[in-house]
């Protein structure tokens, strides 16, 4: 195998790692997802054309003014949106990578490709909201600590194969011989695996066991910068909703336990409550009034301890708002390293203090019956309660000639009559056939209402539109209902026994008002309805995320390793997964270690108990005095073994074992006659290194000993053989050895 062309391969996969870690985050733009492709075209092109024969390159003249196409590129770019400039710069440094692609690459070549691809990391490390970019990260590292090394190889190679004049930029090139032939081959594979293995292995172990500071989380240097939600503002405008719904980042990742903290699988198709809105006004919804979103108090503990309850630890990825999501009804929420969720009691709302903190790690418990009481919500107040009803009086004629129709045939005032108007509302959308799901969105006539419009004319949409027209048909027939903003259900992973709610995940629906519940403590009731077309939105959920969305499970898990076992490895997830464990095991092992104690004991007591002297003399007695000699006996041998090693550590060995191999018998002899001329060898001096000396010094004494200077490796050799190779010499090698040495030992003295 090339040296040469494994080099260049490793170059190319770690810069196009380095692009998918720029482009990593696709909801910003899809156009982002051609990048990497065309890295990774790119480089197989150059590698099979380029970096084999260097005829195929571009000259530097058609490069450079590419270079110069490639600023207007950026130009272009930046004017379609001012805010993404650094993103555009990202790009810029894609685009002349693909120049150098094409051109004879010499070192200081590679070093500007490294740099390019360094500078795609750091910009992507900023910019990128996306949950693989930890993974991009590492896997960079990984592959630029190979890269280096193999550079500084082909650089020194190439040094040294240039010619004279070129040594200072040496084109790195395949045509040459290979200097590494030998290097990749099946030894060095398994070398390098067994140390990268085993450089994880303790790493990963040293990681795991050392001990977890306790405390809460702070907001560390370096995360990434907290992405926005669309749809969970103070004031949303219809459409908005859309984008979100076409993004594969994951906003929150949930694991359900029993009472006993044990995984348990999910809901069918849970919805996250997030924000409620209530008014309406030309394709806006708007939440309560700021003073009523401040009547928030610190979420009670009461009624936690059900058993049926369903129970949810949620790790909210880092955004901007304060909301937080949970199932409806609520029971309990905390935040065991953080300060706790806030229960909003006019909407029953849950939020957070401060959403700058980065991700946000909470429990919640909830009801399993989602039509039960929300304890400690507050009944609608009169002010409320008008914009619970309110319409706009341009749409109120229109939307109650749609509604009454279909509620007309409902007779009765009651509880139950007004939720089998509410039902008969929202069959009328989601399943009479008339109305379609779609993501595809176009501006309303001038002068329309979108809901009318949506009513009326177009009759598609996503689900904030569903809702949005159930929500003013409702008030239409004096039905009090308000909108709510969350999401619905997530993807479920077998592998980590998580559920992954993404934002294509996002979902409206509505509540309405039925009246107050009977009871003392006089609790709203409320019903959930969902008027949305769910088979339709469920097709539309699979088409977001293109191809990943095919290796969901196994992404998901890598993603799950690295947010919950090395981001979020913490000290109670430690103690549960490690520590605890271990505590329980080493319980279980002194219990059953004092268990056997307590038996021996029993056992010996009853062995050894001889009332009378009489006694002993039987089969008892003869088994005991035979154990208790052989045991001493044994304890006598094992003393003497110890205290003969003990006089031989302080004695030393009698005799030196190398004197008693001819090899070394050899050596000593040599050493004594070069002694005699003041040769002899230094303690930095190996015996070979010792050879090469006196052979050395030898020729250049005179003609008496240069014929001889060859003794001094010859006996080396053998030396090496008997001292390290544990060979034994032949018979004809002794005696030549003989002669040799007395050849030297006549040479010398005939010398002096």
């Amino acid at each position: 195998m090339n040296s040469y062309l494994v080099y260049r391969a490793s170059f190319y996969l770690m810069l196009t790692v380095a692009t998918l870690a720029l482009s990593g985050d696709t909801g910003e733009s899809r156009f982002a997802q051609l990048y990497p492709l065309g890295v990774i075209f790119a480089g197989m092109v150059a590698f099979l054309t380029v970096d084999r024969q260097s005829g195929f390159a571009l000259s530097r003249t058609v490069a450079n003014g590419l270079a110069v196409l490639t600023v207007a590129v950026l130009y272009f770019e930046y004017r379609l949106d001012a805010t993404q400039l650094i993103r555009a710069l990202g790009h810029w440094l894609v685009y002349l990578q693909l120049i150098k692609y094409f051109l004879p690459k010499t070192a200081e070549d590679d070093w500007f490709l490294f740099l390019l691809g360094l500078m795609q990391v750091l910009i992507g490390a900023v910019i990128s909201q996306s949950d693989q970019i930890g993974m991009w990260l590492f896997a960079w590292a990984m592959l630029a600590i190979w890269v280096l090394g193999q550079f500084f190889l082909q650089r020194e190679a190439g040094r040294f194969a240039a010619p004279a004049g070129l040594a200072a930029a040496p084109v790195l090139r395949a045509e040459r011989v290979d200097p590494y032939a030998g290097l990749f081959d099946l030894p060095y594979a398994v070398a390098t695996t067994r140390v990268l293995v085993t450089t994880l292995a303790l790493g990963g172990l040293i990681f795991l066991t050392l001990p977890r500071q306790a405390g809460a989380v702070r907001q560390q240097a370096g995360q990434p910068m907290a992405r926005h939600l669309t749809g969970f503002d103070e004031e949303v405008t219809l459409g908005q909703f859309g984008e979100i719904l076409e993004n594969d980042t994951v906003v929150m990742t949930v694991e359900f336990t029993d009472e006993d903290g044990k995984t348990v699988g999910p809901p069918a198709e849970p919805l996250w409550r997030g924000v409620t809105m209530l008014r309406y006004e030309k394709g806006r919804w708007r939440r309560q009034t700021h003073r009523a979103a401040q009547a928030v108090v610190a979420f009670p503990d009461r009624g936690a301890r059900r058993h049926s309850l369903i129970r949810q630890k949620i790790k909210l990825e880092a955004n901007d708002s304060p909301t937080l999501f949970a199932i409806r009804p609520i029971r309990n929420a905390t935040a065991p390293r953080r300060v706790p969720p806030y229960f909003n009691p006019i909407d029953a709302t849950l939020a957070r203090s401060d959403p700058r903190g980065g991700s946000y790690d909470y429990e919640v418990a909830s009801d399993p019956d989602p039509n039960a009481a929300q304890p400690h919500e507050q009944p609608p107040s009169t002010a409320q309660m008008d914009y619970l009803l309110s319409i706009p009086e341009a749409l109120k004629a229109r939307l109650r000639a749609i509604a009454g129709p279909l509620v007309a045939s409902i007779q009765g005032t009651g509880p139950e009559a007004t939720i089998a108007r509410a039902r008969a509302l929202e069959a009328y959308l989601r399943d009479s056939g008339q109305f379609a799901y779609s993501l595809h969105m176009e501006m309303p006539p001038p002068g329309l209402d979108p809901i009318e419009d949506f009513l009326i004319n177009r009759k598609e949409g996503h689900c904030e539109y569903f809702a949005s027209a159930l929500t003013l048909l409702l008030r239409a027939i004096d039905i009090p209902a308000r909108m709510v903003n969350g999401f619905k259900g997530g993807d479920w992973n077998e592998l980590t026994q998580t559920m992954n709610v993404r934002q294509k995940h996002a979902h409206t629906w509505v509540e309405a008002y039925i009246g107050m519940r009977p009871g003392p403590e006089r609790l709203p009731r409320w019903i959930t309805l969902d008027p949305t077309p769910g088979a339709e939105r469920q097709q539309s959920i699979a088409q977001v995320g293109g191809l990943a969305g095919h290796f969901r499970t196994l992404t998901d898990l890598f993603r799950h390793i690295w947010v919950f076992y090395i981001v979020g490895y913490d000290r109670e997830r430690q103690t549960r997964l490690l520590y605890g464990p271990m505590r329980q095991m080493i319980g279980w092992v002194k219990e059953k270690y004092t268990e056997m104690g307590r038996l021996l004991r029993r056992g010996f007591a009853t062995l050894f108990h001889f009332p009378d002297v009489s006694s002993f003399i039987s089969v008892r007695g003869f088994l005991v005095s035979f154990l208790v000699l052989s045991l001493m006996a044994g304890l006598a041998h094992l003393l003497h073994r110890l205290i003969h090693r003990l006089l031989l550590w302080l004695r030393g060995p009698e005799d030196d074992p190398m004197s008693l191999t001819a090899g070394s018998l050899f050596y000593r002899r040599l050493a004594q006659l070069l002694g005699q001329w003041e040769l002899e060898r230094t303690p930095a001096e190996t015996q070979g290194e010792f050879a090469v000396r006196a052979a050395r010094f030898l020729a250049g004494h005179g003609p008496a000993t240069r014929a001889v200077a060859d003794v001094p490796q010859q006996v080396v050799d053998a030396f090496y053989r008997v001292r390290f190779g544990h060979l034994e010499l032949e018979p004809a090698s002794l005696e030549e050895l003989h002669g040799r040495l007395d050849a030297l030992e006549a040479s010398l003295n005939h010398a002096d």
